[in-house]
């Protein structure tokens, strides 16, 4: 075995007496360096802050397992070797230092004189052919392995940054329908916004009428009415459901109206309560019906299966079948306004 170099033996002093806040020296690793960075690793010595390693005895060591290694290869190359030292509990080698081992048993036969040409000489020659032969293959698979691998991390690199690329769009496709739904339900809120205008509107231009009678109608003596033809007494004829729940509520006893009080909420007690005291009144202006049929179809929507189900049980027969009746009317009424709804309004 030969003796290291000396530039390895002050590289190692000066490796295993640096010590830094991260820590000193752990071990050393000795790789086996090829064409195209193709390398392996042979060997590893720890290196422990209380029991130092001796910078000669461990330069001896690692260039004998270099020696053995270069002695095991047949391509009668001179090898590069490497030796990472790494510190602490770190993946990452803090320095490093190279050094090659040239075999003397294959380089001394190159300068050799040819073999006699005897029995001897031939199979002397062939097994030198053989021998250089097997080496150029060696070397080959070397080179291809090294260029292999590279390419190999290559290809890894690029098959990671467009799986990288693919989840970033990924990402964005998905925050884009996030919003697109935003969007849609900000469009149904300024749908219902509008309705609700809509139908306040509806009520405040019914009610204005009715106001502006009471308000200044009330101190002044009423002219004298002209007379009306035959379609003006037509418009001014009783609608005919504002008479049917006129009827109906004279029909229903005190026994019935305290039970269908007692089975809905209270909400709803006091919109029928405004409802009866409503259709109580005898006042026949369009105004005042198309109120009152405006808190009849609110009232109907308030309710659910259960409260007409309780209603229902608590009126007589014919009373039944006269709400049944008024109930049939204004859901056609309903579904013919909802028919006429955009579709992300219907309900």
């Amino acid at each position: 075995m030969s003796a290291p170099g000396q530039n390895l033996v002050k590289w190692l002093t000066r490796m295993l007496a640096d010590v830094t806040e991260a820590g000193s020296i752990s071990r050393f690793e000795l790789i086996h360096k090829v064409e195209a960075e193709h390398a392996e690793r042979l060997d590893v010595w720890r290196s422990e802050s209380d029991s130092p390693r001796n910078p000669e005895e461990l330069a001896q060591e690692i260039q004998d397992a270099a020696h053995r290694d270069a002695q095991s290869r047949v391509t009668g190359l001179p090898q590069r070797y490497v030796v990472y030292a790494f510190r602490a509990q770190s993946e990452e080698h803090e320095s490093q230092h190279a050094f090659l081992v040239r075999p003397g048993s294959h380089l001394s036969r190159l300068g050799e004189d040819s073999e006699p040409p005897t029995e001897k000489g031939v199979i002397a020659h062939s097994m030198r052919h053989d021998e250089s032969m097997h080496r150029l293959f060696i070397t080959g698979g070397e080179v291809l392995i090294g260029r292999l691998s590279s390419e190999l991390e290559r290809e890894r690199d690029a098959r990671v940054k467009a799986e990288q690329l693919n989840w970033s769009v990924f990402e964005k496709y998905q925050a884009l329908q996030d919003r697109e739904h935003e969007r849609r339900i900000a469009e149904a809120k300024e749908l219902m916004k509008a309705r609700r205008v809509d139908e306040l509107m509806g009520v405040a231009t019914a009610l204005i009428p009715i106001l502006a009678t009471k308000l200044l109608g009330s101190g002044q003596q009423r002219p004298a009415e002209p007379q009306l033809g035959a379609a003006a007494a037509a418009d001014l004829a009783p609608d005919p459901k504002d008479l049917a729940v006129r009827h109906f509520f004279s029909c229903l006893s005190e026994t019935e109206i305290t039970s269908i009080l007692g089975c809905i909420s209270s909400s709803s007690q006091i919109a029928l309560a405004q409802i009866h005291a409503s259709f109580m009144s005898d006042s026949q202006s369009p105004a005042d019906v198309m109120a009152r049929q405006l808190a009849i179809r609110k009232f109907l929507k308030m309710l659910n299966e259960q409260e007409i189900k309780a209603i229902l049980a608590s009126l007589t027969e014919q009373n039944r079948k006269l709400l049944i009746a008024l109930y049939a009317q204004y859901r056609d009424i309903e579904e013919q306004e909802q028919a006429r709804k955009p579709e992300i309004l219907r309900s």
